[in-house]
């Protein structure tokens, strides 16, 4: 059996992994509030709108806000699981006979949610090891 040999993230590689970190979590906050957005507007805002549908909607999203705050991959990865109940509701509702805007726009932002957690729980887990291996080296 051969070793593994251990992975090295020189400084320009953690240079690059840190930009693309710093670039895909503002797209994902944008994403993530203008999709709570979406549901406060739908849900408070409108006529037909509905409190307990917009708690439901927005408290397992809510829920993952301290580990964001906290900056954990792991909160990243748990939101990609999360977000597809969303993205599979939208979809239906999306491909429906009534489609209404919001649908599509719910399917796009769950989209850009997901890839963009997904990225940036890889890249945070990168950028953690790559400071590990400097307090190491020090």
């Amino acid at each position: 059996m051969s070793e593994k040999e251990p992975l090295i993230i020189t400084d320009a590689q953690a240079a690059v992994i840190h930009r693309k970190l710093r670039r895909v979590q503002r797209i994902f906050f944008i994403s993530f509030g203008a999709l709570l957005l979406l549901f406060t507007l739908n849900n408070l805002l409108a006529a037909d709108g509905s409190l307990k549908l917009w708690l439901v909607q927005s408290i397992p999203l809510l829920i993952f806000i301290p580990g964001l705050m906290q900056q954990r991959f792991r909160t990243y990865s748990w939101i990609c699981f999360v977000i597809l109940v969303y993205f599979t509701w939208s979809v239906v509702n999306a491909m429906s006979p009534l489609v209404r805007w919001q649908d599509v726009v719910v399917v796009v932002l769950t989209v850009v949610i997901f890839i963009s957690a997904m990225m940036i729980s890889r890249w945070m887990q990168y950028w953690q090891y790559y400071q590990r291996q400097q307090s190491s080296i020090q």
